[in-house]
């Protein structure tokens, strides 16, 4: 195929569809809810069966287009809330209840009513959905998120936000630390520093995943860091390791910790920050954050799951969407040639990815759609 026909058919691709995305959090599915969240353009169920399985399917009823996650279960079964026809965990139609001519006998359930699955994945407690074609799923190319499991000696709080904006743009916010100080007033170290405060920066990419390393050396205690860790010393040092994955999938390995300890003695709080399209100018940013300190602090619990809340929706948020809307429209950042600083490095390489990977597979659905036609043609 020409290559502008490839590239034609990448800008038509909005999204990187054969690649594992967040869905939620394990206990989202508690007390049997069905789950109905819009997913890379998609409207998708996901419930937990019986067995303990975690199953996901499409959400709208091939009749009048209901969402199914407003019905009711029975057993594995969903039924629609409007006319209740009842799909299997599968998501084959195995019921109609709307007998011949208005009577309450029950018709035989129509083949062709099936509901298109997915994939998905319950690691660490959060869900991983493949939105791409399901013979292609591969549980190896999870980005590996263990670290921020709940476990003996670590205690783990979640959260989920709605955001007005393109994905890459919440990306790109979160793979930048250079913004606290002037965003984030709680978390600014302030401008009172010792003559040794030092702070340190550097990307580094492996093949396809980006690395992002921050540190603030011989810095202030933060108030943030006494409610984490009450005995913390006046003399700090924070680090901020981000690991990036496509698309959106980005490990914190983050800590407050002692000076000059080689990170050993402190407050270490990984967390996944993991951000999903919903569509190309919505996204759902979803994380979780791990401790080592201070485990029985229902403030430390409030702290973080305020403080991160908060600070995502008062602040990154809210500046991620006006950045949005100021860009009228355009969902890709670089073609409006924004100046780009140092700090950038990582966000950029991110992107590049991206950009290549989508590049790739519109070649991908070309060759094989090429191949279809031939085979279609010698049939």
């Amino acid at each position: 195929m020409r290559r502008s026909k490839i590239e034609e058919r990448t800008k038509q691709m909005a999204f990187l569809k054969n690649v594992w995305y967040c869905a939620g959090f394990s206990h989202e599915l508690d007390d049997a809810k069905l789950l109905g969240r819009k997913l890379v353009g998609e409207h998708v169920l996901i419930y937990r069966t019986e067995s303990g399985e975690a199953v996901a399917m499409s959400n709208v009823c091939p009749h009048r287009f209901a969402p199914l996650s407003e019905g009711h279960r029975y057993g594995d079964n969903v039924s629609c809330p409007y006319h209740g026809l009842e799909f299997n965990a599968e998501g084959q139609c195995v019921r109609n209840p709307n007998g011949d001519k208005g009577t309450l006998t029950d018709l035989k359930a129509p083949r062709v009513a099936r509901l298109k699955s997915y994939p998905l994945e319950e690691l660490w407690g959060i869900l991983f959905i493949w939105m791409g074609k399901p013979e292609k799923a591969d549980t190896s190319l999870i980005p590996d998120f263990s670290m921020t499991e709940e476990r003996p000696g670590h205690r783990t709080v979640f959260g989920f936000h709605k955001l007005d904006a393109h994905y890459e743009l919440a990306v790109d916010n979160l793979m930048d630390r250079t913004h606290v100080q002037f965003l984030h007033p709680r978390l600014n170290l302030g401008t009172d520093f010792r003559d040794d405060f030092e702070r340190r920066y550097s990307t580094e990419q492996i093949g396809d995943e980006i690395w992002d390393y921050h540190c603030e050396l011989n810095a202030p205690r933060m108030p943030l860091t006494a409610i984490l860790w009450p005995e913390a010393p006046e003399l700090m040092e924070y680090y901020f390791d981000v690991r990036w994955n496509a698309p959106g999938h980005m490990l914190l390995d983050a800590g407050s910790v002692a000076a000059n300890t080689d990170r050993k003695i402190g407050s270490h709080t990984p967390g996944a920050n993991m951000v999903t399209p919903i569509d190309e100018h919505s996204c759902y940013y979803f994380w979780n954050n791990c401790r080592d300190s201070n485990l029985d602090s229902a403030e430390a619990d409030k702290g973080l799951q305020h403080g991160i809340t908060d600070t995502f929706a008062n602040e990154d948020g809210r500046m991620v969407a006006m950045c949005q809307e100021m860009m009228d429209g355009e969902t890709d950042l670089l073609s409006m040639k924004p100046l780009l600083l140092p700090s950038d490095e990582a966000a950029v390489r991110a992107r590049r990815v991206i950009a290549r990977k989508l590049r790739e597979e519109a070649e991908e659905e070309a060759r094989e759609a090429a191949d279809n036609g031939a085979l279609e043609a010698a049939e």
